[in-house]
């Protein structure tokens, strides 16, 4: 009986020679993927599985008789972006469109006497923090109803931000606090490709329109245009923070603005937040700024219902041809290039 013979030979030393072209091709490969790993978002195409959706409101908590007064309790979590959430068939409004769209809300109802912005969150994107801590002041300014921030858990950065347009910033005493200043990622996969060989060599109109590329080294010009830009925006910080807290200095504020934490009870020390305390008494400084400490209030809050609503900073529900797909935003890297008023250890 014959032994059949493998189809397969094997020649003395190939099995190492492929194994190390296997491994050369693997580290080019990840090298080209970093920046789009970097960048914090994977797109998946899809057609028509999600929909815009409205608010309608829900009772948390009921208040003492009908007299009482309403306050809406509105969220800001996670990282600040003006880019729609979600994750695979589902989609999310983007954070300033969410927050403008309860706002609206409570401006109109007359019921709703004042509004606690409950935060949970290390900051995002600079201009999507700006927008939130702008339409805070805005509802304030055109309704007269007090807003009080509540820090629960983080406050870092942008989150603290959007916390200056508030009447009052009450955080847990436990609660992540600080981080005022700006961060821009960058990266030098030069010497990674180089390894193998392989040089990029774009097609561009200026010197920097490649600015910040992973592909070659960064020149001292461009380090300092960029540096400009992030000093322009840490600026603006300082002048937010310096603007909404009455009792602290200017100096003060840039003594505590080099990107530290603090916990709560440290912040409140500080002078970051007015006090410590727990939700209970975000609600009590509310009642105490209406005059209303008899009757306990209704605590409301918006939830997604049904279709329709849209407001300026919602995302068209039509998308250009080319970009029919849904971006899952990865939260523990950047959902896209730019410059972030944003806490991210070891990132």
């Amino acid at each position: 009986m014959k032994t059949s013979q493998s189809r397969h030979t094997t020649c003395p030393g190939s099995l190492p020679v492929e194994r190390a072209t296997a491994k050369a091709l693997f580290t080019l490969l990840l090298a080209a993927a970093l920046p789009l790993l970097c960048s914090g978002c994977l797109v998946i195409p899809l057609t028509g599985l999600m929909g815009e959706t409205d608010y309608s409101e829900q009772v948390i908590e009921k208040g003492d008789g009908l007299f009482a007064g309403k306050l809406a309790v509105i969220e800001l979590s996670g990282v600040l972006s003006s880019e729609a959430g979600g994750f695979l068939f589902t989609s999310t409004d983007n954070s300033v469109s969410s927050l403008r769209a309860q706002l609206d809300l409570a401006a109109e109802d007359s019921g709703v006497l004042g509004v606690l912005l409950k935060i949970s969150s290390p900051g995002g994107e600079v201009t999507a923090c700006d927008n939130l801590y702008h339409e805070v002041q805005q509802f304030r300014a055109e309704t007269g109803k007090p807003v009080v921030a509540y820090i629960d858990s983080i406050g870092a950065s942008g989150g603290l931000y959007a916390a200056m347009g508030a009447d009052a910033v009450i955080s847990h005493p436990t609660a992540i606090v600080g981080s005022i200043g700006v961060i821009m990622q960058s990266m030098d996969l030069s010497r990674a490709i180089a390894a193998f060989g392989v040089e990029m060599d774009p097609i561009k109109s200026g010197k920097m329109k490649d600015l910040n590329t992973p592909w070659r080294s960064m020149t001292k010009a461009e380090r300092l245009v960029l540096q400009k830009l992030v000093d322009d925006m840490y600026q603006r910080f300082v002048d937010v923070v310096d603007a909404g807290r009455k009792k602290l200095d200017r100096a003060k504020v840039l003594e505590l603005a080099d990107g530290r934490v603090f916990s709560g009870v440290e912040a409140a020390r500080v002078g970051l937040v007015d006090r410590t305390g727990y939700i209970e008494d975000a609600v009590s400084e509310i009642s105490s700024r209406l005059g209303k400490t008899g009757n306990k209030p209704t605590l409301i809050r918006y939830t997604r219902g049904s279709p329709g609503g849209a407001n300026i900073y919602t995302r068209g529900g039509i998308r250009p041809a080319g970009e029919n797909s849904l971006t899952l935003r990865l939260d523990g890297l950047h959902s896209s290039p730019g410059i972030y008023y944003l806490w991210k250890p070891g990132l």
